[in-house]
């Protein structure tokens, strides 16, 4: 089986959204900050799911692939009702939610910047 991943991009897709979640809600109000919160957790709980069944994919044979994969596209389904329902219903307010689901994307670039730059002062140390 495969090595599970560490968290770092996790981790750094839930702190750049906390940052801009208290961000939006100093500059814009108890109701955007909600919203940015709401986007950010949305987008981690998305990061966390695929990770999961990307894994289980890898590791798999081929008879446990196809359910995992059709669990993507469950799961894509899923998360744009749930975007869908919580615009439509007013529960967010949609530009601060929106900020707050692209904290996955610039999490996730910035956590892997930060990764390739550790891993090559670590390569820089062993080669010297």
């Amino acid at each position: 089986m495969t090595k599970p991943p560490s968290d770092h991009l996790a981790l750094s897709v839930a702190l750049f959204g906390a940052g801009v979640s208290l961000a939006s809600y100093s500059v814009a109000g108890g109701f955007a900050g909600w919203s940015t919160a709401v986007g950010s957790a949305l987008a981690l709980v998305n990061l966390v799911v695929l990770r999961s069944i990307v894994l289980r994919v890898v590791a798999g044979d081929i008879h446990t692939k196809m359910p995992l994969l059709a669990l993507i596209f469950i799961k894509m389904g899923v998360l744009m009702f749930l975007v869908y329902l919580c615009i439509t219903k007013q529960w967010v307010e949609p530009i601060a939610f929106t900020i707050g689901l692209s904290s996955l994307v610039v999490g996730l670039i910035s956590g892997s910047l930060f990764v390739n730059r550790t891993h090559a002062r670590a390569r820089q140390r062993s080669e010297s």
